[in-house]
Parts: C-alpha cells; sequence; structure tokens
C-alpha cells in the first residue's frame, strides 16, 4: 500500500492549494512542531482544517488537538474503518446515507441520512457512527475545500425502539466530533419527519449540545420537500434526481471499491499519547467545555 497515495486527506489530491494563507499554514506548522503527540500531516491536511475554520489559526489548533485525540480515544469508532468488514457492511445494508448529486444555490453539498431498514435490533449504534463517519471522510475526500454542507436526517421509520440501542459513550464521542473535530463548514442540519418522542431524543442529546449547533438545527414533521427545493430532491422524495436507494448504492460501491485502502490506511492518523508533552486539561474530553469549532452561521 503507497503511502504517498493513502496518507493525506484527498485521494486524489488537492491541487492548486489555496493561496493568500502562507503565514496561517506557517503558524500551524510551527505549532505542530512544537506538540510531539501530533501525527506529521500533508500541507493539503492542514488546509482541510484551516478552511473548516475559516483561517482562523487559533480555532485551527483546537480542531486539530480534538481531530487526532479523539481518533485515538475512541477505537470503537475509528478503528475496524473497512466497508466489506461484516459489522460496517451491516449498517450499510440497514442504512442510506447519500450525497445529492446537486449542490444547493449557495453551492453547498447536500447530504442524508436515512434508515432503509426499520428494525431496530439490527442497529449497533456505535457501529453506526463509525460507517457514518467514513462516508463523512469520503465526501471531505472527494468535495475538497467545500463551502459548507446541509445535513438532513428523515426519521421517518425511527422508533424507541432505536433509541433503546444508543449508547452513551458513543453518543458523547460522537457529538464531541462533530462540533469539535470534523473539519466541515456546516451550515444547516434539518431533522424531518420528526417522530412523536422527538423531545425524549432532545433530552438525550442537548447536555452535549452547544449553541452554535442548536442554531443549525431546525425541526420538521413534514419530508425533505419541506426544507429543500424540489429539483435538488431524489425522485422517491418527489424530485427530479435519482432515488435514494441507487444513489446509496453507487455511494457505497464507491467506499468499498475506490476508498476501502484509503480508509483502512487513515486509522493511523491519530496522536500517540506517549509523546505527549502537557496533558490536556482534565475535562477537556469529557465535559464539552472545549471551545466549538468555529462556524460561520447564516
Amino acid at each position: 500500500m503507497s503511502a504517498t497515495k493513502y496518507s493525506h486527506p484527498f485521494l486524489n489530491g488537492l491541487k492548486p492549494l489555496p493561496e493568500g494563507y502562507d503565514e496561517e499554514l506557517q503558524q500551524i506548522r510551527e505549532w505542530m512542531k512544537s506538540q510531539p503527540h501530533l501525527p506529521y500531516i500533508s500541507d493539503e491536511y492542514v488546509f482541510l482544517f484551516l478552511h473548516s475554520n475559516y483561517y482562523k489559526v487559533k480555532e485551527t489548533k483546537d480542531t486539530i488537538e480534538c481531530y487526532f485525540t479523539l481518533r485515538n480515544n475512541s477505537p470503537d469508532l475509528f478503528t475496524n474503518r473497512d466497508p466489506l468488514l461484516p459489522k460496517n457492511k451491516t449498517i450499510l445494508d440497514i442504512t442510506h446515507m447519500i450525497a445529492f448529486p446537486k449542490l444547493s444555490p449557495e453551492g453547498h453539498h447536500i447530504l442524508l441520512y436515512r434508515l432503509a431498514d426499520t428494525d431496530y435490533s439490527k442497529l449497533n449504534f456505535a457501529d453506526a457512527v463509525r460507517v457514518f463517519c467514513m462516508f463523512n471522510d469520503i465526501k471531505l475526500s472527494e468535495d475538497r475545500l467545500s463551502e459548507g454542507y446541509i445535513v438532513i436526517f428523515d426519521m421517518k421509520g425511527c422508533s424507541l425502539g432505536h433509541l433503546t440501542r444508543v449508547t452513551l459513550p458513543a453518543l458523547r464521542a460522537f457529538m464531541h466530533y462533530i462540533q469539535n473535530a470534523h473539519p466541515c463548514r456546516l451550515k444547516k442540519i434539518h431533522v424531518v419527519h420528526t417522530v412523536s418522542f422527538i423531545n425524549q431524543v432532545m433530552c438525550l442529546v442537548k447536555p452535549l449540545i452547544h449553541s452554535n449547533l442548536l442554531n443549525l438545527l431546525n425541526f420538521s414533521s413534514e419530508g425533505p420537500e419541506s426544507v429543500v427545493d424540489v429539483e435538488y430532491l431524489p425522485e422517491d422524495y418527489g424530485g427530479r434526481q435519482t432515488c435514494v436507494k441507487q444513489l446509496h448504492d453507487e455511494q457505497r460501491k464507491n467506499m468499498e471499491s475506490n476508498y476501502r485502502d484509503w480508509l483502512i490506511e487513515s486509522e493511523i492518523f491519530k496522536v500517540d499519547e506517549k509523546k505527549r508533552i502537557k496533558k490536556p486539561s482534565k475535562g477537556m474530553f469529557a465535559s464539552f467545555t472545549s471551545s466549538f469549532k468555529s462556524l460561520d452561521i447564516d
């Protein structure tokens, strides 16, 4: 396996690199030299973090630190990233995870997540979070430095049984990762076909959510057509694009064929705690008091 091919965040590279940010890049590079526990990463990787934080240096450092620490501290979520492992295949069988073919008018990518099989006994929550993160890493690789993401969670078919499958350690790590570590510009999170027990769901997750993320959340009892113009939607939602299952199957094949080696290789990107000079403050990864990754909220 070629280290040069797989050891950066963009399978097909990032050329040309963004111009006008040499000073910010240099500041991050100098800082990383003084943090021996962090892995060496390419300039492309640094730009992914800088871009997601709108080129603010302090916020970028916080995101890098959190990203690689969480990937070390949550092995349930960030190892075993082979899409052909049975537990990962099960998640890909029972869910649909897709990117819409068309960008929004503002140039944002639109992602949709939903259940394909409503039998809650098949759901392992930590496995679902792992595959969700794998899918999102591929999106970052393919979309390069995206202007932003609109996320749609379709809750149709979700039951209280699914809620009982949620494990708190995985949920905690997942919420921390999405808010403080995932290097993308989140613009909006639409939760559609909201379920009758949405209040119970919110009771579970609200203590883990910063106000910045709450401001991005939008709930609708109707379908995706209530939040996104119909021309962007798959035909099973009354839109003009390919149906969800076909998009999922195509994007799953891309994960299994083109990105499999890359996903497995990416497990190496994590901190080495033995080399850390200064231990993180005790509450940093437990209490959610660390700074929220910079967001540009419209």
